[in-house]
């Protein structure tokens, strides 16, 4: 949406948003347009333009001077508050582009977050674009064409079960927008969140940035969840990322940056700089991966489509506790000892006091508790943690011993606090009141 303000004779003020193709898409259909990006064959791109911008267009008329006259002049500013982020997909077909993006249900900002279709040709026709493309390299041994189709499928999988949220502040109000869709569908398609790269070659700047980037949709809504780790011989861990279905969307092998994993066929494959390959379906069947199946998690199991009343926020976090996917739920909590830490995988592993393994997703971890470094530095090997999940769905995670006192004197990113948070402070505060008002009436009553 571009505002434009004109005072009499000096600004025009304009509204521009898009044209009619612009429409939630509920049914499944790709959204095909031309290829105006020169894309390659087989290629998954992200994509930057303006969301909200503002003009300013000053038409200054000429002003006589008795002896001379200042010459009319027309000055223009214009400036980017915040940006929107959507994949390019393409196949062998060069002369085409899928687009995957998102955007709200209802034509007022409200309601679920699902997949759109905007005239994003007809913006890159006008030159309406924040940076060149950006290619992103399929994950390490992931065949381009199979890292699109996971793409794509992913998009096909989504349950729209994520309220809208138009303007947000990453990590201070919580909410979900198109920038957090892009970058799920790019985590749930075995991308490593330290690998997406960042635009280099700006042609336009958002003040905001692109909020919402930094809270990616769930992996469970679309339909992924982890599955049990398997230890390999030299080292390396195994784990599989599934379908909805059960069925295997994904094997994720993580061992030494640059280094080599011996697989349960005898096979070796070599790791990329972050200590990672990733196995298509396929290839994973035909290496006889992963060497364990773990059934689908309740949130999972009971998935929502497109709901009349999406989830503000999720904490659909799936943890491996023994050889199990659960859910993270309200009421249930974990207290353990870290005791390994697997970082190209970002996963932790915690031993309960009765001894029950529990694998702990660190990124979506932090996510959720919307401090990724707070999470980083508590899920270190020999901290004893605890855990869970409120009522209200916000994700709480404590430190015990030594820990404990490193964590709470630290600086923690802050975010708003949760609604019983604020009603406890308020009664505590009014608590205050009421007795210093009743040790007052009754000091005075003593004189």
């Amino acid at each position: 949406m571009r505002l434009q303000a004109r005072l009499p004779r000096f600004a025009t003020s304009t509204v521009e948003a898009g044209s009619e193709r612009s429409r939630a898409v509920l049914d499944g259909t790709e959204v095909v347009v031309a290829n105006r990006w020169s894309l390659p064959a087989d290629t998954v791109a992200i994509v930057g333009r303006p969301a909200v911008w503002t003009a300013l267009d000053l038409a200054l008329p000429a002003i006589p001077l008795g002896f001379t006259t200042i010459p009319a002049k027309r000055v223009r500013w214009e400036q980017d508050f915040g940006g929107h982020l959507f994949l390019a997909v393409t196949d062998a077909d060069t002369s085409r582009v899928r687009i995957v993006e998102a955007g709200p249900l209802e034509a007022n900002g409200a309601g679920n977050l699902v997949p759109f279709e905007y005239p994003e040709d007809d913006f890159e026709r006008r030159g309406v674009v924040d940076f060149d493309p950006i290619v992103i390299p399929p994950p390490n041994g992931l065949a381009p064409a199979a890292f699109a189709r996971l793409v794509l499928d992913a998009q096909r999988a989504y349950d729209g079960d994520q309220r809208y949220l138009a303007i947000e502040i990453p990590f201070l109000r919580v909410g979900r927008d198109s920038n957090s869709y892009a970058i799920g569908v790019l985590l749930a398609s075995g991308v490593d969140p330290r690998a997406i790269p960042k635009p280099e070659r700006e042609r336009r700047y958002e003040w905001t940035g692109y909020p919402g980037a930094e809270d990616p949709v769930h992996r469970a809504n679309f339909g992924a969840y982890l599955g049990a780790p398997t230890r390999l011989a030299d080292g390396a861990i195994e784990v599989a990322y599934h379908d909805a279905d059960g069925g295997v969307r994904l094997v994720v092998i993580g061992g030494a940056p640059n280094g080599t994993a011996r697989l349960p066929d005898g096979s070796t494959v070599r790791l990329d700089a972050l200590g990672r390959i990733v196995f298509a379906p396929d290839d994973a069947r035909a290496r006889g991966l992963p060497t364990r199946h773990t059934a689908p998690p309740a949130q999972i199991a009971r998935r929502r489509f497109f709901p009349h009343d999406p989830a503000p926020q999720g904490a659909q976090i799936t943890l491996v506790v023994g050889d199990e996917s659960v859910p993270l739920v309200p009421g249930t909590e974990y207290r353990g000892t870290v005791f390994e830490r697997h970082d190209a995988l970002g996963l932790a592993f915690m031993r309960t006091g009765d001894g029950v393994e529990v694998v702990l997703p660190l990124a979506e971890l932090g996510i959720e508790l919307r401090d990724p470094r707070r999470v980083d530095e508590l899920a270190r090997v020999g901290t004893e943690l605890t855990v869970g999940l409120h009522r209200d769905r916000h994700p709480k995670l404590a430190a015990h011993g030594n820990a404990w006192a490193r964590d709470r004197f630290a600086w923690h990113r802050l975010h708003a606090p949760r609604p019983v948070e604020i009603a406890t402070s308020v009664v505590a505060g009014l608590a205050v009141v009421a007795l210093a008002g009743a040790l007052v009436v009754r000091s005075r009553a003593w004189r």
